[in-house]
């Protein structure tokens, strides 16, 4: 396991742990200092610079699987994208040629409400 895929599945666990708080619970705050520090990694020693928007990944091209459903290719997804989102799903959602494309359009999907939620947790501790 790479030094990226560390950092991405530890952001994912601790979006998870975040989940399971209401926002402005006071146990959220720890799990907001590690998301800041691996935001400071991001920075630090960033996986790779990708400046497409959530609106524009969801764009990306996709082609037709010979079982009836589009994917993928992982040479498509953009880092630090790529990784995220195989941390996401795992090794089982996919195909051999890429990834089912409905996963990577609810990844993305999902990846907007997590920011947000951790955001909302960011609003309510800083209201205190």
């Amino acid at each position: 396991m790479n030094y990226n895929w560390q950092r991405e599945r530890d952001r994912r666990q601790a979006i998870r742990e975040l989940a399971d708080l209401l926002p402005g619970d006071q146990g959220a705050r720890a799990i907001l200092e590690r998301l800041d520090d691996i935001e400071r990694l991001d920075h630090k020693h960033p996986i790779s610079v990708c400046l497409l928007t959530l609106e524009q990944l969801s764009e990306l091209p996709k082609e037709p699987h010979k079982i009836g459903c589009w994917i993928i290719r992982d040479a498509d997804i953009p880092e630090p994208w790529r990784t995220r989102f195989g941390v996401a799903l795992g090794p089982s959602a996919r195909v051999s040629e890429g990834f089912y494309f409905h996963d990577w359009i609810d990844f993305l999907q999902a990846w907007e409400r997590d920011l947000e939620y951790v955001e909302q947790h960011r609003r309510e501790l800083d209201d205190d």
